[in-house]
């Protein structure tokens, strides 16, 4: 039991910390591991059983696992390995006395735990551990991406929530203005219902030029309306209504930037599934606009 827990203990270590998993070097760590545990079964009452012949025991187990490694590295593993231990170890015991057992008892040959007990004292931790860890990487990865497009259009303004996308390159083909890309529905109230209409029917048969050219020769402001072609994954020699309101700005973290003659192309249907932003944003628009924060994280 102690061989298996010490094992899947230094995977999760080698996982937590990024580090290549090398069997032969791991099988070594556990056996120490293994034999110490062993040891204090026999003699407990041995000064090898204090708390600093403890942690000597553990030191020893990372370095024949993962050395060489720089000190600020090798801290950072060890603060991984108890982290899980603490972690397995708490599981092991929780799970044993919800299962109304007594006592662990601390000598003799035979375990104190079945193993069924230890296999879900196992899962639970780690499935927890898996998921808690993809949820803030991901929180964490959004976090710093997000931004607000902030648009003015006839003394009227609306905040899109956005999310900076490397992958739009998309240029006005007229004036070389950056295209941020937009939900049409994001910007209802500012739009005319017909053309909203005319956007979404885009998901069913594309971009209806004949019908859009009837829809804008009828209003007073078709100049600031275009069409956008693009190529993008599934969709070759596309075309995007572009629309240029009054005034675009991008907030980002606790600087909002203006960005001239910027062009929205309206995108119909959702950017995003979860509905988390409904703007992409290209980050070579901010960047000669910030004081260099966005480069030194890209």
């Amino acid at each position: 039991v102690n061989a298996v827990m010490n094992f899947i203990i230094l995977v999760c270590t080698s996982w937590l910390a990024q580090i290549p998993i090398h069997i032969g070097r791991l099988l070594v760590a556990t056996a120490l591991g293994t034999a110490y545990a062993v040891y204090l079964v026999f003699y407990p009452a041995s000064r090898f059983g204090a708390w600093p012949a403890k942690i000597a025991a553990s030191i020893l187990i990372l370095a024949t696992a993962y050395l060489p490694l720089s000190p600020r590295r090798f801290f950072r593993v060890a603060g991984y390995f108890y982290l899980v231990s603490f972690t397995l170890g708490g599981a092991a015991l929780a799970v044993y006395y919800l299962n109304q057992g007594q006592i662990l008892p601390t000598g003799g040959p035979r375990p104190g735990i079945s193993w069924w007990l230890l296999a879900l004292a196992l899962a639970l931790p780690l499935a927890l551990a898996r998921f808690t860890w993809s949820y803030f990487k991901q929180g964490r990865w959004q976090h710093q991406l997000k931004a607000t497009l902030i648009v003015d259009w006839r003394q009227q303004q609306v905040k899109v929530p956005s999310l900076l996308d490397s992958g739009n390159m998309l240029l006005d083909p007229l004036t070389g203005a950056p295209v941020m890309v937009v939900e049409a529905l994001a910007l209802r109230g500012f739009l005319p219902e017909k053309i909203l209409d005319l956007i979404e029917a885009e998901i069913r048969g594309g971009l209806d030029l004949g019908q859009l050219e009837q829809l804008l020769t009828a209003k007073q402001y078709a100049a600031r309306f275009r069409v956008i072609p693009f190529d993008s994954l599934g969709h070759e020699n596309a075309l995007l209504l572009g629309f240029r309101p009054d005034r675009v700005q991008v907030k980002y973290r606790a600087q909002t930037i203006p960005v001239p003659k910027a062009v929205l192309g309206l995108a119909p249907g959702q950017l995003s599934p979860e509905g988390g932003w409904r703007a992409l944003i290209s980050p070579e628009v901010l960047l000669p606009y910030l004081d260099g924060t966005l480069g030194k994280e890209r």
